[in-house]
């Protein structure tokens, strides 16, 4: 109920100037105080700069020296000293600085509900006695004038702090107080201006460190004060106006409105709902509310929706997870977006996995957008979504880091500076090991070299599962292999990446291709009835009996040195509790290798009823823990162990193998580690190419390397992709010579990592210019690899990041190339000795330099790779092909593998994503995907046929690392040649290969499996005569110790190009054809095997 306002306290008989309303002199006691302060301070600067431009003061600072000490200096030292305690008082980087700031804000708070309290009372009376709250507010006051005196002798700039905000607060608040204490009448006056220090909520709980600088909550306490102290103020001012009435009128024609009742109003006002309950009589009221509409509703329509926003979500991402004893978590960060966790969380929750207990939190320092929010809310029993970062120890506590099973690090491959992106990515691994130091980590690298500085990372331990996936690495390399073994990248690619299954029913082909595709490899404790057998013995057993192929075991040593062997040797026994490595189509098929008893599953037919019987009970080895968790160092990849007690025996293994392969090979040179061939360093000057001295040289089965590139461009790391291609493993004839045409600018820049390798070549040019492959003969190379680091995320268009690669298929598939009588014919322009001239100023950096007799095998490695007497000249020496590759009439023929960037594709949660590859594209790479809708790449004929490669392809690695710890270790062995600690350490030092000592332990380093691909019809697979697959994989392994693991058989007709088209783990009844080629392990003693046609067809052309 509103109370009639009269004023009959004014007009009590104490009161002085009785019945008078005296608020002109409050505000004009206020206004004085400020006009006369600020004149005061302009007459002492105006007089301090005359005096100073007359050199009244100048005689005291550089005048005068000896008497410094006298005069008027200890008056201006005590007003420094005086200056400088204030400053220390009142500056928030000291104690009393910080504690001095929240008694202020408190002393303001305090005012302001003081003054709430007096609202209630008139606007203006005569006090007959002091009350309660004018004795509070009075005193608050003073603790203002002291603070307001602080503040000015710590003011560097006295002129700009007297109009400051603050100080303007404390004048038309303070100085009514001294008024009313005089005039003994009371009038609320301006006192609502205190709530403007609602402003300074944000500082005060960021000195009780309530949140750091970056956090949303200091947003939202912005917000917060903001309006608050926006509303306050202005419903003091409502308040004020609305109770005094306007003053130029005799008659009074406010009302008495409680202060409430004000914001109310406002708050009605700012909400555009206006009920009118509440309304507005005086014109000064009527004039402010006009004004303050358009700042209200400004404020309210942008503060008001993002404030409410950052409360919902901080509740939703901003809790701790629940940590439930026996559960299992894994977190992922890093680049986090709907492509990224989408396509994780596809292969993460796979079905041939079985049924996946694990909580994935997802932690990101941002906000999710509507659709990612959507992903998380889809999954919400198996995602949760968390927002912070790993960089902050308090966020990692939030989501139980030092639980976690294992933290998954996902990187941008779209970004425009990868090295930047893989330093944010260390930064993240060196956070959560500092406070995590047991918790593994899985991380996602894009350059090689960023992988060595992981060596150097406290706490960082491969035997704990620590490991790091190199999309750059593992692309080259993958790649790299398919110019040795055409189509190995999709045969591994279907390997290590999950598939969804496919109806089949299309042409035959396409069957027993997709019928491999659903293979991967599992790793399984192999039960205790493989003991003491040999590798083909028990990779017989899985194939024949378990329908599991046996591919590698991880081998211990007696010394606890660890090895991930491919196809071992036959003297390597399986020992108790081997792990070994399986191709199966899933998780459940592969325990069959950890269950099988020969005392009670020898005779079973049905493999599902294979379960683990009483004896595998007392020998269970698959409770044992894995070796990568025994705290054992790295495992040597590839690499037979060595032992104190098998050397000699070792020394004579390879004397053997050395006069065994001596014969096919001349010197070889390796690197200190011992993994890949090396020669020393040349300039690329020396191993320039130009179109006419191309075509003198006799290049054939070369593998020809297309790079797209500029200055400018980010480098695609070449150097991963000539390891495989120089791995210590393959023998001499077995290198093919490499020739990379580009930009001399980009190359230039890539030579460095890539001169201390053998039988390379470079000529500049343009991959789009037909002179230019014709030079080169394509139309006789091995391969042709087409890689681009110009595609980038900036193009308008996701299609148009594969421009480069699409014009070279275009162009290629249309060039023609002319019959030549003899595979080494000239040019009918050249002469014998025009073709001597330009090899001999050439240095043929493709062959060893034969060694003088007097030397031995740790001797030879200070020569140059320059052209010697006895080796100008010569054909590039034929791979491991069994036959010399015939000449290809046109360029559609020609062996192509490229690389796609840009692919839309269809996944598990039917959400359509642009992922990083284009469907589309892959028509141009092959014209028969063009006429059938296919959303996933793995499902198109170029990928079937080794044509096409992404490195989307990878992602599904962090998820099967996760699974599987031993995985990375056996893609490095079947991918990359190889890899010991001792390769990551000499990376890691100055990131490039030295020059080594040829030792008996160096030779022991070449031991390793390597992949082939070896054709039926020729030998040694010819003499087998082998009709069904299962009878060419036991007498392979039984009698020349290959291991068989895939079919590249010829496309069904028509086939006018004649592609082939890739057969993962055939079927053991699968019938044989003699055009098919098979992908197979060949131990390093077998190696004459794969030159032996070639031997055969040079002495037939002599």
């Amino acid at each position: 109920m509103k109370i009639p306002y009269t004023h009959p306290s004014i007009s009590h008989v104490h009161c002085i100037y009785r019945g008078q309303r005296m608020w002109w002199a409050f505000i004009l006691s206020s206004v004085s105080v400020f006009l006369g302060g600020l004149l005061a301070l302009l007459l002492w600067n105006i007089t301090h700069r005359g005096f100073n431009s007359i050199g009244v003061f100048r005689s005291r600072q550089h005048g005068w020296p000896r008497r410094r000490s006298v005069s008027v200096a200890p008056v201006f030292n005590l007003r420094n000293a005086l200056k400088e305690w204030a400053f220390s008082i009142i500056s928030a980087q000291h104690l009393p600085g910080k504690v001095l700031m929240v008694l202020i804000f408190c002393f303001n708070i305090g005012s302001i509900l003081t003054y709430i309290v007096l609202s209630d009372d008139p606007v203006e009376s005569c006090m007959k006695e002091y009350s309660i709250a004018f004795l509070i507010d009075l005193t608050l006051n003073i603790c203002h004038l002291l603070c307001f005196g602080l503040r000015f002798l710590a003011a560097q700039d006295k002129l700009k702090f007297w109009v400051d905000l603050r100080s303007l607060v404390d004048f038309f608040t303070i100085t009514p107080s001294v008024v009313s204490l005089i005039y003994r009448r009371a009038w609320l006056g301006l006192r609502f201006i205190r709530a403007l220090h609602i402003l300074d909520l944000p500082v005060i709980l960021h000195i009780f460190n309530v949140f750091n600088s970056h956090s949303t909550f200091l947003k939202l306490s912005r917000l917060v004060a903001i309006l608050s102290g926006t509303l306050l103020t202005s419903a003091g001012l409502v308040h004020l106006l609305e109770n005094s009435g306007d003053p130029w009128l005799d008659a009074y024609d406010g009302q008495h409105i409680y202060y409430f009742e004000c914001v109310y109003f406002l708050v009605v006002t700012m909400s555009t709902v206006g009920y009118g309950d509440v309304e507005i009589k005086t014109t000064l009221g009527r004039g402010f509310v006009v004004i303050f509409i358009f700042i209200g509703l400004g404020l309210f329509a942008n503060f008001v929706p993002e404030v409410v926003a950052i409360i919902i979500n901080r509740k939703r991402f901003d809790g701790n997870f629940p940590s439930v004893s026996g559960q299992t978590h894994v977190v992922v960060c890093g680049h986090i977006t709907l492509n990224s966790a989408s396509a994780f969380m596809r292969d993460f929750l796979h079905k041939d996995r079985g049924e996946v207990d694990v909580k994935v939190l997802f932690l990101g320092n941002f906000c999710p957008d509507q659709d990612l929010e959507a992903f998380f809310l889809q999954w919400f029993l198996k995602v949760t979504f968390y927002q912070g970062s790993v960089m902050l120890r308090s966020d990692l506590e939030r989501v139980k880091m030092h639980k976690a099973a294992a933290c998954l690090i996902l990187c941008n491959r779209f970004t425009h500076d990868q090295h930047k992106e893989d330093a944010g990515n260390l930064m993240r691994v060196i956070s959560i090991k500092q406070f995590c130091p047991t918790t593994r980590v899985i991380v996602q690298m894009l350059k090689h070299n960023s992988k060595a500085f992981l060596q150097n990372v406290p706490n960082w331990d491969w035997s704990r599962g620590d490991a790091v996936i190199c999309l750059a690495e593992l692309k080259l390399g993958f790649m790299s292999q398919s110019c040795l073994v055409p189509g190995l990248s999709t045969l591994l690619a279907n390997l290590f990446t999950m598939q969804s299954e496919v109806k089949l029913g299309g042409d035959k082909w396409e069957n027993l291709y997709r019928e491999g595709l659903y293979n991967e490899i599992y790793t399984e404790y192999l039960s205790i009835s493989f003991t003491g057998m040999s590798f083909a013995q028990a990779s017989k057993l899985c194939f024949l009996k378990l329908r599991l192929l046996l591919i590698g075991i991880e081998y211990q040593s007696e010394d606890q040195e660890l090895s991930v062997l491919v196809n071992p040797s036959s003297h390597i026994k399986i020992k108790q509790g081997t792990l070994g490595f399986l191709i199966a189509s899933n998780a459940s098929d592969a325990r069959r290798a950890s269950m099988y008893c020969s005392m009670c599953h020898s005779d079973i037919k049905d493999l599902s009823k294979i379960k683990p019987c009483r004896c595998m009970e007392q020998n269970d080895v698959s409770c044992q823990p894995s070796t990568m968790g025994l705290g054992y160092r790295r495992p040597s990849l590839g690499v037979l162990p060595v032992s104190l007690e098998g050397e000699c025996l070792r020394g004579r293994e390879c004397m053997r193998m050395q006069q065994q392969v001596g014969q096919t090979e001349e010197h070889v040179g390796l690197d200190s580690t011992g993994l890949f061939h090396w020669c020393p360093p040349v300039s690329l000057q020396a191993v320039s190419l130009t179109r006419q001295s191309a075509s003198a040289v006799a290049l054939q089965d070369h593998i020809v390397v297309c790079v797209f590139g500029d200055g400018g461009s980010s480098l695609l790391g070449l150097g991963d992709f000539m390891m495989p291609l120089r791995a210590s493993s393959l023998t001499t004839p077995e290198l093919r010579t490499v020739v990379f045409l580009g930009e001399p600018d980009y190359f230039s820049r890539e030579w460095p990592n890539i001169q201390y390798f053998p039988n390379i070549y470079f000529m500049p040019g343009s991959p789009l210019c037909g002179a230019d492959l014709r030079a080169l003969r394509v139309e006789r190379c091995a391969m042709v690899v087409v890689l681009s680091s110009l595609s980038s995320c900036s193009d308008t268009e996701p299609c148009m990041q594969d421009k480069e690669t699409i014009h070279f298929c275009v162009n290629l598939y249309h060039i023609r190339f002319k019959p030549e009588t003899g595979p080494h014919s000239q040019s009918p322009s050249q002469s014998p000795s025009q073709s001597s001239s330009l090899s001999s100023s050439l240095s043929p950096c493709f062959r060893y330099r034969q060694p003088a007799p007097e030397q031995d095998i740790g001797q030879g490695f200070g020569q140059r790779r320059g052209p010697s007497n006895d080796s100008l000249f010569h054909a590039p020496v034929v791979p491991e092909k069994t036959e010399v590759t015939p000449a290809h009439s046109t360029g559609a023929t020609v062996p192509l593998l490229v690389e796609l960037g840009h692919v839309v594709m269809e996944n598990m949660f039917k959400i359509t994503l642009s992922l990083s590859m284009n469907i589309s594209n892959v028509c141009f790479v092959n014209e028969a995907d063009s006429q059938e809708d296919i959303s996933n790449l793995t499902l198109t004929q170029a990928f079937s046929v080794g044509s096409v490669f992404s490195v989307d392809l990878l992602d599904s690695l962090m998820a099967t690392t996760y699974f599987n710890a031993n995985v990375p270790g056996l893609i490095c062995t079947l991918v990359t040649g190889g890899d010991t600690p001792l390769l990551e350490a000499q990376l890691s030092e100055d990131n490039q290969l030295r020059r080594g000592e040829m030792s008996l332990k160096m030779w022991a380093l070449r031991q390793r499996s390597k992949l082939a691909q070896l054709a039926l019809q020729d030998e040694p697979l010819r003499s087998l005569a082998c009709e069904h697959f299962k009878e060419l994989f036991c007498r392979a392994l039984d009698l020349l110790e290959i291991l068989c693991f895939g079919l590249y058989r010829l496309l069904d007709a028509p086939n006018p190009f004649r592609r082939r088209f890739v057969i993962t783990n055939p079927p053991a009844e699968l019938l044989l054809l003699p055009s098919d080629r098979v992908f197979c392990s060949v131990p390093f003693h077998q190696s004459h095997l794969l030159t032996q046609r070639r031997a055969q067809t040079a002495s037939q052309r002599q």
